[in-house]
């Protein structure tokens, strides 16, 4: 069993005063077969009420409206979590994970990686997963600056550069490809300064996962927030507010991982 503490901070600054501020947040994690949530929260400012509710998808989600004029928005979330040695989530599957989403729709490029990861019809399915992410990780390079939160799946491919969010999304395009149902994951994981992305993908009745940034399968380690078909329905933070400004952002994440009994 891993123990885990998190503290997850974004303040965003705003260049004058807004008001009429919606917001919408998926920032916490929840309970799954591999994952205990001892303790949470989720705070807000400025303070205001929070409406907690789920998703399409069943996340968690926390929404707002701040009505009155105000030059920042901050939200923190931290808790503990229990991770058990093994990750897989026993769930029936919604076919909707076989298809592809805006952010995954593959292209000639992206199909044609199939014949590079040399698949047999013999293959177990994590052994598929396990081929294609190898294909993955030797043609993309990771790079902060090359991609944006609206970079497609063929878009990364053709720049050969991306962040995770461009892994998974390139990812989870290579295994519909493959008749693989998969789906995009956002968390946290130890030694990370920012949130993360992976993919699950589904196999024997169970969702287990696999980091193309890293080229592994997941065993433990990793605390999810959320999922859905890429990171459209995954996004830490949404919002729409009355006023022209310019934005800041700050984000602080903290991960203290142990192993426990």
């Amino acid at each position: 069993m891993k123990y885990v503490r998190y503290h997850y901070k974004t303040k965003v600054t705003f260049s004058n005063v807004i008001r009429s501020h919606f917001f919408l947040l998926r920032c916490t994690p929840q309970n799954y077969d591999f994952q205990q949530v001892i303790s949470e929260k989720c705070s807000v400012y400025p303070q205001e009420n929070l409406c907690i509710d789920n998703d399409s998808f069943g996340n968690i989600v926390h929404s707002g409206y701040i009505e009155n004029l105000h030059d920042y928005f901050e939200f923190e979330t931290f808790g503990e979590v229990k991770l058990s040695p093994s990750y897989a989530i026993k769930e029936e599957l919604n076919r909707l994970f076989l298809y592809p989403s805006l952010y995954t729709c593959p292209d000639d490029n992206i199909s044609g990686l199939l014949s590079a990861a040399s698949l047999n019809e013999s293959d177990s399915i994590d052994s598929k997963v396990i081929k294609l992410s190898n294909v993955l990780y030797g043609l993309l390079e990771y790079s902060s600056n090359a991609t944006n939160t609206t970079t497609t799946a063929s878009e990364a491919l053709k720049l050969g550069k991306g962040v995770c969010q461009d892994f998974a999304h390139l990812m989870i395009a290579l295994c519909h490809c493959a008749g693989i149902a998969a789906r995009y994951v956002a968390g946290f994981m130890e030694g990370e300064g920012y949130t993360h992305a992976w993919v699950e993908y589904y196999a024997t009745s169970c969702w287990k996962a696999v980091d193309p940034t890293h080229n592994c399968l997941i065993e433990t380690g990793y605390v999810k927030l959320s999922h859905g078909r890429d990171f459209n329905d995954c996004s830490i933070e949404r919002g729409v507010f009355s006023g022209i400004v310019n934005q800041t952002l700050e984000v602080q994440l903290t991960v203290e991982m142990n192993d426990c009994q």
